[in-house]
């Protein structure tokens, strides 16, 4: 490109990401990861890995190479020769929608995010809130196939038996998809194009089996929850109650201060030493209402998440609909000292599923997870583990050091009751960039 003194890259698609390489006032402009790496092997970014270690995935306009930028839909870019900025706000993407019923009807902005056409879907189904709002809005089309992860040695699971009996009352057809857990710190084949570390590398190919199989056969979309919770502002947050204590509403304040108290279930000062809300998701600003900053920025790192995968060699197109700009806009004008009460920040999109629907399914707030199906991959491939974290690029570039790290590999072996996040997010930047190995020298 000519050189410019100032450049503003803008992208107004609903669900393209661009990756962008800046060199001082000239940059370049590519459509996927494959076609950037075919031209040039950036070098790494070790200020974002740094970040990814401690936060995971966080969202970010930088990438794992350094000088390359992500232009995701709703953002802009301005590039000059003294740097990139960043301006991302996805909720402003599409049309304009009647705020008088999306604003107070999330039930009505989720039905204008699925759209009325009665094609095939495939809904990943894990029976909480969102995916469970996602198949009663859906149940009524002609074809539609609800999907759950499970894991191997706990087929009697609470989230199994909950999503099988939604599944069955919405008669809607349902497939419980086992993880195999020999396969899941494997690398993904070459059509998995991921463009920074992430944790999603290590069930991509088994879940891309089933789905890919399904969705080509019936040329139906797949429609996924992830990211949905953040748009709600969740978990339970003390920066609310500033905005309270700001705008003068104190009985307000202590009532909801009570609450928080009795979430964090460590007595009545619990709240105040919760110190690293939204660290991981921006740098800390001063405002007037904190409360309504955190939830933007967790609105923007839902879209971010699933701007990535939408980009990410599938065969197939994945539909988040909590981050389509009908949700956004309903998301982006609640008032969080309103929305945030009862031990869950989601209890008013709850209550309005269920009123809408008419029934009591939306009540469940906690569902398993698959911490044990990781406890038996770790286990299985744990000298293959170790070497990565031994040998990989945290190790060469002093990311980390290998012997508390190996010790948490070790404690996830012999069975520990939580997989330190750390050692995950460790663990995905290994498989990342043994995976982008593969890519650039063209072999598996």
């Amino acid at each position: 490109m000519p050189n410019r003194k100032q450049s503003r890259l803008i992208n107004r698609t609903l669900d393209s990401t661009f990756y962008v390489s800046h060199r001082n006032a000239e940059f370049n402009v590519w459509d996927s990861l494959r076609n950037l790496l075919k031209v040039e092997q950036p070098a790494l970014c070790i200020k974002y890995l740094k970040h990814h270690l401690k936060y995971g995935e966080t969202v970010s306009h930088r990438t794992a190479w350094s000088k390359v930028y992500l232009l995701l839909p709703g953002s802009t870019l301005t590039l000059s020769k003294t740097g990139v900025k960043v301006s991302y706000e996805p909720w402003i993407r599409g049309a304009n929608y009647q705020e008088g019923i999306i604003n107070k009807e999330p039930a009505a902005a989720l039905v204008e995010a699925l759209s009325p056409t009665d094609g095939p879907v495939i809904v990943e189904f894990s029976g909480g809130t969102d995916s469970t709002s996602i198949a009663y809005t859906v149940a009524a089309r002609s074809k539609v196939l609800a999907v759950t992860w499970a894991d191997p040695a706990n087929t009697n699971a609470s989230d199994i038996k909950y999503a099988t009996r939604i599944a069955k009352k919405l008669k809607i057809e349902h497939e419980i998809g086992y993880i195999n857990p020999k396969n899941i710190f494997s690398p993904p084949p070459k059509d998995y194009l991921p463009d920074r570390p992430s944790i999603s590398i290590f069930m991509i190919t088994q879940k891309d089996r089933l789905v890919r199989a399904k969705a080509l056969a019936n040329g139906c979309n797949v429609l996924n929850g992830h990211g949905g919770d953040h748009i709600f502002l969740d978990p339970p947050s003390p920066l609310p109650l500033l905005d309270l204590l700001m705008s003068g509403r104190l009985s307000d304040a202590a009532s909801y201060y009570r609450s928080l108290a009795d979430f964090y279930g460590e007595g009545l000062i619990a709240p105040l030493r919760y110190k690293k809300i939204g660290q991981g998701i921006g740098d800390f600003k001063f405002t007037l209402s904190p409360g309504k900053r955190l939830h933007k920025l967790m609105v923007q790192q839902a879209c971010y998440e699933n701007s990535i995968w939408n980009n990410c060699g599938l065969p197939y197109k994945m539909v988040h609909p909590f981050t389509h700009p009908a949700m956004l806009s309903y998301a982006m004008n609640i008032d969080p000292n309103d929305f945030v009460g009862e031990f869950q920040s989601r209890l008013p999109f709850r209550k309005s599923m269920s009123m809408h629907f008419d029934t009591d399914d939306f009540s469940r707030v906690s569902k398993g997870h698959l911490t044990g199906v990781f406890q038996q991959a770790v286990k299985l491939k744990y000298k293959y583990l170790a070497e990565l974290l031994s040998s990989g690029i945290g190790n060469k570039h002093g990311l980390y050091k290998p012997a508390p790290m190996l010790d948490l590999l070790n404690s996830a072996a012999v069975g520990a009751s939580n997989i330190d996040p750390i050692l995950m997010n460790a663990l995905s930047m290994e498989l990342f960039f043994a995976h982008w190995s593969y890519l650039i020298s063209g072999s598996e």
